[in-house]
């Protein structure tokens, strides 16, 4: 070719520059018009001084020499247009396997035009499909960042640029951060900073970008916390790397994090799951005193990822019978949630080994159910680590009392939130563990009633068939004539009235079911005159606490009698079984709430006082 080109005689009048330039549009390259765009030198011609080209839209345009030199820009064979025409399955291979390739493709081509909107012009949609273009340049993006080697700006009509050295990709990460406006896109240009730090390492940055940071964060309003408190994260964490303490006095975390909830709770909830963890660690760090019984108020709204740091925090502090505690105390309160659940049946730590338990099962059905009546729904994997972790139904019931086990069991027979066939699976899955209670789910359990005859006084048991009475001729008539007026406002899929109501409806089924099976197996009484030899149902006891000498006083009644403000409790609560039988002068050993125990002696039995008799 360039024999051909040396056999063509220039014109005398072209310059140098305009004949070497020349030289490069030799037939069979690429150039670009500003205004006629891409196009291809298809011929020279000596004679008459011209070039021919074919351009998109204008095919075998003749240009003069010297116009051409002036007007055309060859194109290296390299450049994103001319890879388009001579191979264009390649690039688009290389743009889906190698984006940040074809990125410094464009970088070079368009030299410092390569802004986001130029090079989408130039890859759009010939290489990259414009439906997926945005999924694609994000990526793009992501990746270029990471390579450490390019300048993307945080402005679509700025040019991206490649850089050479480390020194210039500090130079431009804090140029990006000095021309960053507004928090969110300070918090970006934060992390660039941070990776190349060791090259810009200067302590008259490192003030300038902590009056930057400290004076963003201070024009932040209480509205925007969450970006707030993210930017003060990064703050820290910045001065850290740098060899500088954390940030003190007004602007530093502990100052703008609220420490009550719900609000603490909320923003949590509010931040990006990697920087939840490192909020609660700060707030550790920085409230030495504090941040136990603080941390402790979280977990009843504590998702999974904030559940193991505030457990790793009291295990690190050698002060894991607090955290135990606590979470037994909200499991048997049902003040937990379904993220909370999943993360202690998965993990099944063993700290919380002793929490593995029936009441562990009852709080899963709980959440489960609330879960099944709200608008967001968090509990699918909850409900499908119960059916599908066979293990842990066998860790909950492990030497459980057959009494709990048949609790468990009439639970779920009557809970709706179980499909009938995962209801079954699950059943059998007990039942394998514990046959006895094989005839309950089948219904020929011959020996069921009297053992499960449960006492009860005749308030009480006035309280409940008072209810069922208001279920049957009230609230169930009441929500059928709710169904039949919701189903005329149209399509129930959309339909929120019908849906409430017929979720009601499952309610009030399972709670007629519930007070039926209870009332049939309910023997009322007045408890009167028990017998005081021994501990027993309508006996008031008195204790002691060995240790402690605290007197504890608790009045043994009926099964749905139990008023801790009044001292009442059940028979069937632990601490009543624990003393029942027992006589005057003897020392008992309780459990506690807290997974703890206690010892007690006995110091007076005497009739209960309270009124029982049947109401008018």
């Amino acid at each position: 070719m360039e024999s051909e080109l040396l056999s063509v005689t220039l014109p005398e009048n072209l310059s140098p520059v305009l004949a070497e330039k020349l030289k490069l549009l030799a037939p069979g390259t690429y150039c670009l018009h500003r205004s006629w765009g891409f196009g291809k030198i298809k011929d020279w011609n000596s004679t008459t001084e011209s070039v021919t080209i074919d351009f998109k839209s204008k095919q075998g345009h003749v240009m003069q020499f010297a116009y051409a030199a002036e007007s055309l820009t060859p194109l290296a064979p390299d450049h994103v247009s001319v890879q388009k025409v001579d191979s264009l399955a390649g690039l688009r291979e290389k743009a889906e396997k190698d984006p940040v390739a074809v990125v410094q493709d464009c970088i070079r081509s368009l030299g410092v035009q390569a802004t986001a909107d130029n090079i989408q012009a130039l890859l759009s949609p010939d290489v990259v499909p414009d439906a997926t273009y945005k999924k694609w340049w994000d990526s793009a993006k992501r990746a270029l960042k990471k390579n450490g080697h390019f300048y993307v700006p945080g402005k679509k009509n700025e040019a991206l640029r490649q850089l050479d050295a480390p020194s210039a990709l500090g130079e431009g990460a804090l140029e990006n951060l000095r021309l960053a406006n507004g928090p969110k896109a300070i918090l970006l240009a934060l992390g660039p900073v941070a990776k190349y730090w060791s090259e810009i390492k200067a302590e008259n940055i490192l003030n300038e970008i902590a009056e930057l940071l400290n004076t963003t964060l201070s024009k932040i309003p209480k509205s925007q916390l969450p970006i707030q408190i993210e930017l003060a994260l990064a703050r820290d964490e910045f001065f850290i790397q740098a060899g500088r303490e954390r940030e003190k006095g007004p602007g530093a975390i502990t100052a703008l994090t609220p420490q009550g909830t719900p609000a603490l709770s909320n923003l949590l909830d509010a931040l990006p799951g990697s920087r939840q963890p490192k909020l609660l660690e700060a707030l550790r760090v920085g409230l030495p005193e504090t941040w136990p019984a603080l941390f402790l108020t979280l977990i009843p709204r504590a998702n999974g990822r904030v559940a193991e740091v505030i457990t790793e925090a009291f295990q690190a502090a050698n002060r894991e019978a607090e955290v135990q505690t606590a979470v037994n105390r909200y499991i048997r309160e049902r003040n937990i949630t379904c993220d909370f659940l999943f993360w202690l049946c998965k993990n099944r730590l063993p700290v919380y080994s002793q929490l593995i338990e029936p009441q562990l099962f009852m709080a899963i059905l709980s959440v489960l159910e609330k879960d099944q009546f709200s608008e967001i729904k968090k509990g699918t994997k909850l409900y499908e680590l119960v059916l599908g972790d066979k293990p842990l139904i066998a860790a909950i019931l492990k030497d459980a009392p057959v009494a709990d086990v048949r609790d468990i069991t009439r639970a779920i027979l009557l809970s709706p939130v179980f499909e009938e066939l995962d209801k079954r699976s699950l059943l059998a899955a007990i039942i394998k563990l514990y046959p006895e209670v094989q005839a309950m789910v089948v219904g020929t359990d011959k020996t069921a009633a009297p053992e499960a005859k449960i006492i009860v006084s005749w308030p009480s048991l006035k309280r409940r068939e008072a209810e069922l009475e208001d279920i049957d001729k009230n609230q169930i008539p009441q929500n059928s004539k709710d169904i039949s007026i919701a189903r005329g406002y149209g399509d129930l899929r959309e339909n929120g009235e019908f849906k409430a109501a017929k979720e009601m409806q499952t309610i009030l089924a399972r709670r007629k079911a519930e007070l039926d099976s209870m009332l049939t197996r309910a023997e009322a009484t007045e408890f009167s005159n028990p017998d005081t030899s021994k501990v027993t149902l309508g006996t008031k006891v008195t204790l002691k606490d060995v240790k402690s000498g605290e007197i504890l006083v608790f009045t043994i009644l009926g099964a749905w009698d139990s008023d801790l403000s009044k001292g009442i409790i059940s028979y069937q609560t632990a601490v009543a079984r624990a003393l029942l039988n027992h006589t005057r002068g003897e020392r008992i050993e309780l459990s506690t709430d807290e997974g703890g125990t206690r010892h007690v002696i006995i110091e007076k039995i005497e009739p209960h006082d309270i009124d029982l008799s049947i109401p008018s």
